[in-house]
């Protein structure tokens, strides 16, 4: 009986690490050319197209273009990209991020998120320490590369799930404004504290530098060989090696990045970031 209760925690642990929450999360799936499988119907999702060429990674990436001003001043000049399926769990840590390309004069982007109670009909749940990390008053500026937003929280004790949306910015105070372009890519919530793993930790461990960006150590107690595995916030595997004490990083792009290392039996997680 203790091998086979073993046995359902580490299928646990498999499962639950690393999982990204956003169903459809990395905008591969869609219904047609402008409709994201999953994420929530117009006006909630709106202007939104499938992008074969200009993507962070996989085979599509989101085309969001902002209105054009019809009278000035501008009304109506943000649309969204909405998804209601993130459920999560309560006083728990997440790590919330998404990529965007923002190289357009016309256009800027920031997240709008809101906790909700998970009701059919979601209401929204005010929650001071979070509101200005999820919905910040500043916007994306212009970039010929793609960059992550990240922000790590801790849900407040009444939510049920999140709203994860990011909003897309006509600029311009004229008629005829507008009609600039951002492409997202990899919306991902990652539970930083998954119960299985929680509960199994490694004494001692420190994993450091932190950032990096070539070499991470990992020291603990016991200072046995590791098996360790390091995801990125989609949930990918983008490394794995056994190792006692150092583990060469170099191989990875710059980013937030979750390590699971495994000793004597016993598993830990952390997050890095590599620079």
């Amino acid at each position: 009986m203790k091998k086979l209760l073993t046995l359902v925690v580490l299928l646990m642990t498999t499962i639950s690490f690393g999982q990204n929450l956003v169903t459809n999360g990395n905008v591969e799936t869609w219904t047609d050319t402008t409709t994201l499988t999953s994420f929530s119907p117009s006006p909630f999702t709106a202007a939104v197209s499938q992008e074969t060429t200009i993507k962070h990674s996989g085979n599509y990436a989101v085309k969001h273009t902002t209105p054009i001003a019809t009278v000035a001043p501008p009304t109506n000049t943000s649309v969204k990209i909405q998804n209601e399926t993130v459920t999560i769990i309560p006083s728990h840590s997440y790590t919330i991020s998404f990529w965007y390309l923002d190289n357009d004069v016309n256009a800027r982007s920031r997240p709008w998120m809101y906790w909700t109670d998970g009701a059919a009909t979601p209401a929204t749940i005010t929650d001071a320490t979070t509101d200005a990390i999820l919905r910040p008053s500043t916007y994306s500026t212009d970039s010929a590369d793609w960059i992550q937003w990240t922000a790590t929280v801790t849900t407040p004790a009444t939510a049920a799930k999140l709203r994860f949306e990011v909003r897309s910015y006509a600029i311009g105070t004229t008629v005829g404004s507008g009609g600039g372009v951002i492409y997202y890519d990899d919306l991902s919530v990652i539970d930083n504290s998954p119960m299985a793993t929680n509960q199994n930790q490694i004494s001692g461990l420190q994993v450091y530098p932190n950032p990096t960006k070539n070499i991470l150590n990992i020291t603990t107690d016991l200072n046995s060989t590791k098996n360790v595995e390091i995801y990125d916030m989609i949930g990918k595997k983008v490394l794995v090696e056994n190792t006692q004490s150092q583990l060469n990083v170099s191989s990875l792009v710059t980013g937030m990045y979750i390590v699971k290392i495994t000793e004597d039996g016993k598993t830990s997680t952390k997050r890095i970031v590599i620079n």
